[in-house]
């Protein structure tokens, strides 16, 4: 299995999500209330490659971290699935984190 570099990937991090970096497919999510943006950056490094493990199924899927934001009862990640390009939006504990170093994740 081959990792793409992590420089092909638009991310956020740092701070909240905004409706252009949706648009920009830099972001996968907003947590909102009312219309009113209620995220927080989660301080984990953005972007990075990551398994996300379906917590039904078991299936793993080999994703790339482009966000991570928290409120006061969840941390949610987005990622991007690299076979498909589409978004995963888990929680957190649904990914195996593995960093920006490809070697040896084959």
């Amino acid at each position: 299995m081959e990792w793409p570099p992590l420089g092909d990937y638009k991310y956020t991090s740092g701070r909240q999500a905004t409706e252009d970096d949706i648009n920009a497919g830099a972001a996968a999510f907003m947590l909102q209330v009312d219309g009113k943006n209620i995220g927080r950056p989660i301080d984990i490094l953005i972007p990075q490659y990551a398994v996300h493990i379906d917590q039904e199924t078991g299936e793993r899927t080999n994703v790339i971290i482009i966000q991570a934001e928290e409120n006061d009862n969840f941390q949610v990640i987005g990622a991007i699935d690299i076979k498909t390009d589409r978004f995963i939006v888990a929680l957190k504990y649904e990914f195996d984190f593995l960093g920006i170093n490809k070697q040896g994740m084959d």
